[in-house]
């Protein structure tokens, strides 16, 4: 990484954001510029003609009243996400040496190396100037002048802003108000829907895996001279194919050695032999097989003279022997030559390493299972079922715990998806133009979706804060809650839980770089 690069992209970003918010009483003053938050609003023009022609056409006021519901769900969704992500930062003390850059919290292409400059720009202007339109054609729908329109800068152009006349607005009915504010984040979200729902229903179905084999994410060297390639697929694995080599790594039955293996990276067909069996990825120190030294990347082959074709035999070879026991290894290492080694220890208890490593995570039972400290895979590699990466890119798994593993495609490397896995999934038309779709809906999901429900948070700063001190003025018209009458009362409310949400995103931002 071009650290000199990154230092200047930080100092740029952090600069712009103190001179904006420094000049922001004297910059909301001139006529043609104005602030949002730390984004400087460009006044452009005052011809809203076409606010009122798509206002007339569009059923603005449902889409109004939709988007009330929408922004309590967004809201809700960000604040469980932050809150959730909260609870692992406390939980997985990550060092600070590996906490995620800055730049990673910052949504703007290329600043974030996870957002593409392509379709980042173009997803990321699109929702925000269509965030802010349906601000101005609600207001218009409900009589509200719209004062200008104009250009939004962070750093760089973002888009663009509606500007609805600020005295209308508040002397608007809540009810209005509150459908103007929501409407921005509303369309933001109804979008996301329509994008996701056509990746589900109507682009994965039109696509298809070539084979029904595994994608190999990730691959160890254990031996130079045969290696299974990123971002190619298994088809065949020795005499194993089709669906039983989703579960390679705990069913085969292979002698572990070298396997021949069969290769597709969407053009090609290609063979290879390559080391088979448990590989130890890692030793866990004050550990038998570190103690014993043990070489990385090995490959176990016996215990106790029991072969050891897969992780789960593995386990179930050691949990029949009790710890405090002498055991035989023996392993294979590749090179020059396949050689093998024996080695003799004594093994330790599986609770001994949970009471060092995870004492939550331990129990009873490990007191009668036998440990030798290594991490391991299976053959070195790191593998999904083709069928879970093609419903993982097409949105699927939008549905349970696979939300997150979706949302993160970019961080995982999986969006734009590369062509080393487009291709291995056919596609009704041309390959290039098709995956430029499926990139084009996702991104405009990601931005629409994290937009929407980031700008329905609570904070004096997004359209959140305003929508909640509305929600809480209609709501003192109920009997029960006459004491919101009081201004001051949703006043301290509104401060209380924007103060919350406010210390909520900065636990996140900055406790992974002090510990």
């Amino acid at each position: 990484m071009n650290y000199n690069y990154l230092y200047l992209v930080i100092l740029i970003v952090f600069s712009w954001i103190f001179i904006i918010l420094s000049l922001a009483p004297k910059i909301n003053k001139t006529k043609h510029f104005a602030t949002m938050g730390p984004a400087l609003m460009v006044r452009a023009t005052k011809n809203h003609g076409t606010l009122d022609s798509v206002s007339k056409h569009l059923p603005a006021r449902t889409i109004g009243k939709l988007s009330t519901i929408l922004v309590v769900l967004g809201g809700l969704t960000a604040f469980i996400m932050l809150l959730y992500e909260a609870i692992l930062i406390t939980m997985v003390h990550i060092p600070s040496s590996q906490a995620p850059s800055l730049l990673d919290d910052l949504a703007i292409p290329v600043v974030n190396p996870f957002i593409p400059l392509g379709y980042g720009t173009a997803t990321l202007v699109f929702a925000v100037v269509i965030h802010e339109m349906f601000h101005g054609i609600v207001a218009r729908k409900h009589g509200i002048k719209v004062n200008s329109v104009g250009a939004l800068f962070f750093v760089i152009p973002v888009g663009a802003f509606v500007e609805p006349d600020q005295n209308e607005i508040m002397a608007a009915d809540p009810v209005v108000r509150r459908r103007i504010i929501a409407a921005g984040p509303g369309i933001n979200l109804i979008i996301a829907v329509i994008c996701i729902l056509l990746l589900i229903f109507v682009m994965m179905p039109a696509s298809a895996p070539i084979h029904n084999g595994i994608y190999v994410e990730d691959t160890t060297t254990i031996d130079p001279g045969h290696v299974i390639p990123k971002g190619y697929e298994i088809v065949r694995y020795g005499n194993i194919s089709g669906n039983a080599l989703n579960n390679l790594e705990v069913t085969s039955s292979l002698t572990p050695g070298m396997e021949n293996v069969e290769l597709f990276n969407g053009k090609i067909y290609k063979n290879e032999t390559v080391p088979t069996g448990v590989v130890i990825s890692d030793l866990i120190s004050g550990f038998p097989a570190e103690q014993h030294k043990v070489p990385v990347d090995s490959i176990i082959y016996k215990i106790n003279n029991q072969t050891v074709y897969n992780i789960n035999t593995l386990g179930n070879i050691l949990n029949k022997i009790a710890p405090g026991k002498n055991i035989t290894m023996e392993t294979i290492i590749f090179g020059n030559s396949i050689t093998y080694h024996n080695y003799t220890m004594k093994t330790v208890s599986t609770y001994s390493y949970y009471a060092k490593d995870d004492p939550t995570a331990n129990k009873n039972i490990y007191k009668n299972e036998s440990f030798i400290g290594v991490g391991i895979t299976y053959s070195g590699i790191g593998y999904e079922s083709i069928d879970y990466m093609h419903s993982l890119e097409f949105g699927g798994l939008l549905a349970g715990p696979g939300f997150y593993d979706t949302l993160g495609l970019p961080i995982l490397g999986l969006s734009p998806i590369p062509t080393t896995l487009s291709n291995l999934f056919s596609s009704p038309f041309n390959s290039y133009i098709f995956f430029g779709i499926v990139n084009t809906l996702y991104w405009l999901f990601w931005f629409d979706f994290l937009l929407g429900i980031f700008n329905a948070l609570p904070l004096s700063i997004l359209d959140g804060g305003q929508y909640f001190k509305d929600s809480l003025a209609i709501a003192s018209r109920r009997k029960h809650l006459k004491f919101l009458k009081d201004p001051q009362n949703i006043t301290k409310i509104y401060y209380i839980i924007g103060l919350f949400v406010f210390m909520l995103l900065m636990y996140i931002i900055i406790v992974p770089y002090i510990y």
